[in-house]
């Protein structure tokens, strides 16, 4: 296998030396499949709009395709609109960013969720005008609830309301928008599945368990992570919330319930070394292998 990718990561991370020191794994892959990668960080990519084009500084013609590892899927689309084949295509980033996008798709094809209530944006100074709301969302969803941002990423701004009152404090902590309720699963409290699909097919999967009494599994929050078999069931939720969401390659992290197991959401770029450290699966390889 020869080829040219253009691998794209988050400025966030810092500079491309610091993004390669934390995905050795990526360049082992590549000089073993004799793939020439260029990194770029989405700050570095210059493009813009003219008329019914867009345009760059740069050529990107001779690339085979490009990695994206970041969400903006903005600087996605425009590369896709330069001919620049994407992968995760720029729509599957954009559902993916937003929880309540990925929810909604989802359910499109009947792949199991929790119950979902979307909070609409309202006035702040007009708080009785939302009683009625929440008093339909805890008849439907039950106490306690779990209230999520749209858009928060690795545990963060994820809730556990335990009474009417804690969704009055934490919605106003939040403006009163982009905010979602969800259905609290007990059974899975603490602990999720980890299902990494690439081209609609699990390659490797594992457990996460949340630190002390959490009720969030994050890895960045304490949590821990183990060695899992996925069920038949664990691996078509999987293939299906991925492929419903027009991934190349995605994270399915899933709840178990009394009922089955469910989507709690779907990443569409992840970190691909904890799955080397726990189940000795390189992700890297299996990308360059089985995404051409």
């Amino acid at each position: 296998m020869r080829g040219k990718i253009l691998v794209v990561y988050n400025d966030e991370i810092g500079d491309e030396f610091t993004f390669i020191e934390k995905n050795k794994m990526l360049i082992d892959a590549a000089k073993k499949f004799n793939i020439a990668l260029t990194f770029r960080s989405n700050t570095q990519l210059y493009t813009y709009i003219d008329n019914d084009e867009v345009k760059s500084h740069e050529s990107y013609g001779t690339y085979d395709y490009c990695l994206f590892f970041n969400k903006d899927a903005h600087l996605a689309k425009n590369l896709e609109m330069m001919g620049v084949k994407v992968v995760n295509p720029s729509k599957a980033l954009d559902i993916c960013e937003n929880k309540a996008n990925m929810y909604q798709e989802l359910a499109t094809t009947n792949v199991n969720i929790p119950k979902t209530v979307i909070f609409p944006s309202i006035n702040p100074n007009n708080q009785k005008s939302i009683y009625d709301f929440i008093q339909n969302a805890i008849s439907d969803l039950g106490l306690p609830l779990v209230i999520k941002d749209f858009y928060g990423a690795s545990g963060e701004n994820v809730f556990l309301a335990r009474t009417k009152e804690d969704i009055y404090k934490i919605i106003s902590e939040h403006s009163y928008s982009r905010l979602l309720f969800q259905e609290y699963i007990t059974e899975s409290s603490g602990s999720d599945i980890r299902i990494f699909v690439i081209k609609n097919k699990v390659v490797a999967s594992l457990r996460r368990q949340g630190s002390g009494n959490d009720f969030r599994s994050n890895v960045g929050l304490g949590g821990s992570m183990s060695a899992y078999i996925p069920t038949y069931s664990d691996e078509q939720l999987a293939i299906n919330a991925a492929k419903t969401l027009g991934c190349d390659f995605a994270v399915v992290d899933i709840l178990r319930s009394i009922n089955g197991p469910v989507v709690c959401e779907v990443n569409a770029t992840a970190n691909i070394n904890h799955f080397y450290d726990v189940c000795k699966v390189n992700i890297a390889e299996l990308l360059f292998k089985q995404i051409k």
